[in-house]
């Protein structure tokens, strides 16, 4: 876990040969024109190589996981990427510090921390809810009940209780909520790999997850609805207690199984998200083989034994920012684009816009300051998996205390979960890594300039199964494209234009998604794809990539 910072940087490979700022414009006239031709098509010589990223990331990876803010790793991974991005010019680098109170236990597949019998029997865990205190060193020993909405409480004192959750179809798609019989919500999360019809549309008929393109559409089972087919194989959003954890903690519950109808290889190593603040209610997960399990050993009057060992430290963390110098850096007519992602996660590609970011960064400062137009501002948050996530520590956000610094940004762009695989199951295979890359997602402000460099980025860096989605106006086939995720929806908040990418996360809620989940060649793609789209934020006229006027976008989900 505690790698020496030396040994990670010499794992990042050798360094190219071009410094930052070399200049191989391609004609006189781009020299006339004032903008170099790299800026909007990408040069390869510049380019990030796809063994390199697999380098970074196995770096990364023998660091242990997961990268949670404030621990070994993670101050090892934000040392190095801080190290690297200052080595491509990054400038007036900073830190804004704070301290808070961070939790642990052991991860999968070390299980010595967590457990749960039945008598004498062990039943198998697939993870621990995180953040979620405490048991005895021997556990606690009680009666099992399975919760439903609106119990009384005393149904809950002194209990273990067993929270069954829909399945992410039935969540995602409108498909209707399980029944009454808890055992029958563990039975509707099924395990198929082929999107349901139902995954089309919302029980109000509204079409769900509309696009304005996708590109190789015709390597999804439904490429009306691409989204829909993670949907059956992913724990989101159904991984947490959320609205269920007031009711356990004011009956009096001692414990609680929270059972998601996934196979063990699909749930194992699950880390909470949305993460929940700091709270003392020992959670467990269990997948829907041993959930069955529980629930006919509660329907049997029967108790069981569960354990959940941690530890907390105060541990320091930080933002970090750093400004690539534009033409006209620290000057009254600097403009910026903002680049923003989050440091913190379990798996191989959680956090890795950091490196996507770098990417960028490396790639941009091939191109010499004074063609440059525009400053990138970066951003590298690390509140998304603290105990509460972004809300609990807003007020230790640097821009809460120092809005100013968005000042000078006209335009920005979130990148996270990068070089993504789909996962499959069945066919006697188990839960394991495809040949094909994961859905990701190209967000864009509602403009249609926007959707167009868009749309010529991905095709000119041949980036596969991606949507490009506009929320706030009727995608390809007349159904609503919201909602923005992740962080790069700052742009609509801070109301600059702005494109944002991520993949879908089907596998990568897990500790167990390491360096056999990456596929760094698709990492590279949606870096160039980036990259491009950036330069032609640098080189845009503002007025022009402009909202449309009344546009009225969906607000972002609450994660």
């Amino acid at each position: 876990m505690t790698m020496e910072r030396r040994t990670f940087i010499k794992g990042l490979g050798a360094a190219v040969a071009l410094a930052p700022g070399v200049s191989i414009l391609s004609s006189s006239s781009a020299r006339a024109a004032g903008a170099n031709p790299h800026l909007t098509a990408i040069h390869s010589g510049f380019l990030i190589r796809s063994r390199e990223a697999r380098a970074w990331h196995a770096a990364k990876d023998s660091m242990g996981g997961p990268t949670l803010a404030g621990s070994p790793g993670w101050r090892n991974f934000l040392n190095t990427v801080e190290h690297e991005l200052q080595s491509w010019g990054l400038a007036d680098v900073f830190r804004n510090p704070w301290t808070y109170t961070r939790w642990s236990t052991t991860e999968w597949p070390d299980d010595s921390g967590w457990s749960l019998h039945l008598g004498e029997r062990k039943v198998r865990v697939a993870s621990y809810g995180c953040n979620s205190g405490k048991t005895p060193e021997e556990g606690v020993t009680a009666p099992l009940v399975v919760y439903r909405e609106g119990m009384a409480p005393e149904a809950l004192a002194g209990r273990i209780a067993i929270v069954v959750k829909p399945s992410a179809r039935d969540l995602l798609g409108g498909a209707g909520a399980p029944g009454g019989d808890a055992a029958e919500g563990i039975g509707a999360a099924g395990g198929a790999t082929a999107a349901a019809p139902a995954a089309a549309a919302g029980d109000d008929g509204v079409r769900r997850g509309d696009y304005e393109y996708l590109s190789t559409p015709e390597s999804f089972p439904d490429p009306l609805v691409p989204r829909a087919e993670s949907a059956p194989l992913s724990p989101f959003p159904q991984m947490g207690l959320r609205e269920e954890q007031a009711a356990l903690e004011a009956g009096g519950a001692v414990g609680a199984l929270l059972v998601l109808g996934l196979s063990y290889d699909a749930l194992a190593g699950t880390y909470t998200f949305p993460v929940p603040p700091l709270h003392d209610l020992p959670t467990l997960y269990l997948d829907r083989e041993a959930g069955a399990e529980m629930i006919a050993a509660a329907a049997a009057g029967r108790s069981a034994t569960l354990r959940l060992l941690s530890s907390t430290e105060e541990a320091q963390t930080y933002q970090l920012f750093g400004y690539l110098p534009g033409r006209s850096y620290k000057t009254p007519e600097d403009e910026q684009i903002l680049l923003i992602t989050h440091t913190d996660g379990p798996s191989i590609s959680q956090d890795n816009g950091a490196f996507g970011i770098l990417g960028m960064v490396r790639y941009l400062s091939r191109i010499p300051q004074a063609e440059r137009p525009r400053t990138l501002l970066v951003f590298l948050d690390c509140r998304h998996y603290m105990p509460g996530a972004e809300r609990a520590f807003a007020a230790q956000d640097w821009a809460a205390g120092h809005p100013e610094i968005y000042d000078k940004v006209v335009a920005a762009m979130g990148i996270e979960h990068l070089g993504q695989i789909q996962p499959g199951e069945g066919d006697g295979s188990g839960y394991h890594p495809t040949d094909k890359a994961e859905l990701s997602t190209v967000w864009t402000t509602e403009n249609q300039q926007l959707v167009d460099w868009a749309i010529a980025a991905i095709e000119a860096n041949r980036l596969e199964r991606v949507q490009v989605q506009c929320p706030g106006r009727p995608g390809k086939h007349g159904g609503e494209q919201g909602p923005w995720y992740g962080l790069g929806n700052i742009a609509r908040r801070i109301g600059v234009p702005g494109v944002a990418t991520m993949g879908s996360m089907t596998a990568y809620w897990t500790t167990k998604a390491r360096l056999p989940w990456l596929d760094a060649d698709h990492f590279v793609a949606q870096v160039a794809t980036m990259t491009q789209i950036c330069g032609q934020l640098m080189l845009a006229d503002l007025q022009k990539i402009e909202s449309a006027p009344g546009a009225a976008e969906p607000a972002p989900p609450p994660i």
